[in-house]
């Protein structure tokens, strides 16, 4: 059925280790809320820099312990109806992570994903590196976690494949170029990135982008569907004149030929993109592609 939800991410840019951080950065959070408060936005990604710049080590926060991160965004979530991917440092059991929180319409902690992969800076500072791959069921989907220098480790993405998410949270000091589009590719899956100084981007499973903001808009926006079948071109593409024609517009079927991929979305509360998958016996990417590996040494 389809499952239309709105994604905003929030650029960000704020200079590094100035004075009086926090109430800079929280500010800066509170203006982009504003022009986001009541547009019926459903998932907001926030970047690494509001931990970065914002919190010391002993200002970390935790779901029991909140402190103004934690209350800005469950404030936030709560006005909005939302579910927000909020950067934050996070203490448990006496150690102290660069992580995602995921906060629901309901002001509730729905869980959070710990940077898996430190810099050389977070070592020295004693952060504690995360335990890979983190998938939260939340109202906007199935939400992962990758945080900034994360990006440059095929493993993450490896295991981030296995588990497909809807939607990869993407939150970032650096912009990470054509990796992003590989990420939302490689695990066929919107990708929504909140990073500082470059843009900050939205991308669909092509690894396309949907929309693009710097500091000058402050907001990248994106309205998608999370009903989605995600496919081949080749053995597919000769069955999908004859899904139009009994679809028509209940169905839309959205072609890469640069990748030979495609992407069929449903449009309709009667049907899903999986079901009229199975109808009609398109294979899906994955599938087709086992279809050589088993094949290997024959």
């Amino acid at each position: 059925m389809a499952r239309f939800i709105n994604i905003a991410a929030i650029h960000f840019q704020i200079p590094e280790h100035g004075n009086d951080d926090q109430r800079k950065v929280l500010e800066q959070f509170h203006e982009a809320g504003s022009m986001l408060d009541g547009t019926g936005v459903d998932l907001v990604v926030t970047c690494e820099g509001m931990e970065a710049i914002a919190q010391t080590m002993k200002q970390a926060e935790s779901a029991k312990r909140p402190g103004p991160m934690f209350n800005a965004y469950r404030d936030f979530a709560m006005r909005n109806r939302c579910t927000i991917a909020g950067s934050i440092k996070l203490e448990d059991g006496g150690k102290i992570y660069n992580a995602l929180a995921f906060i629901g319409p309901d002001g509730e902690f729905l869980g959070d994903y710990r940077k898996t992969f430190l810099t050389q800076g977070e070592l020295e500072r004693g952060h504690a590196a995360g335990n890979g791959s983190t998938i939260v069921d939340t109202p906007a989907g199935r939400l992962g976690g990758v945080i900034c220098f994360d990006l440059n480790f095929d493993e993450l993405q490896d295991a981030y494949q296995k588990l497909r998410p809807d939607v990869l949270c993407f939150s970032s000091m650096f912009h990470g170029g054509h990796l992003q589009s590989n990420w939302a590719y490689q695990c066929r899956c919107y990708f929504a990135s909140a990073c500082k100084d470059n843009t900050s981007d939205i991308l669909d499973p092509h690894g396309r982008i949907l929309n693009s903001t710097n500091f000058y808009n402050r907001i990248a926006w994106a309205r998608v569907n999370l009903d989605r079948f995600y496919m081949h071109q080749d053995g597919n593409n000769v069955k999908f004149p004859d899904i139009r024609r009994k679809y028509r517009n209940k169905v839309l079927i959205d072609t890469a030929s640069d990748l030979g991929t495609a992407v069929m979305y449903s449009l309709t509360d009667e049907i899903s993109a999986p079901e009229i998958a199975r109808e009609f016996g398109l294979v899906g990417f994955d599938d087709y592609l086992a279809v050589s590996r088993r094949n290997l040494g024959r």
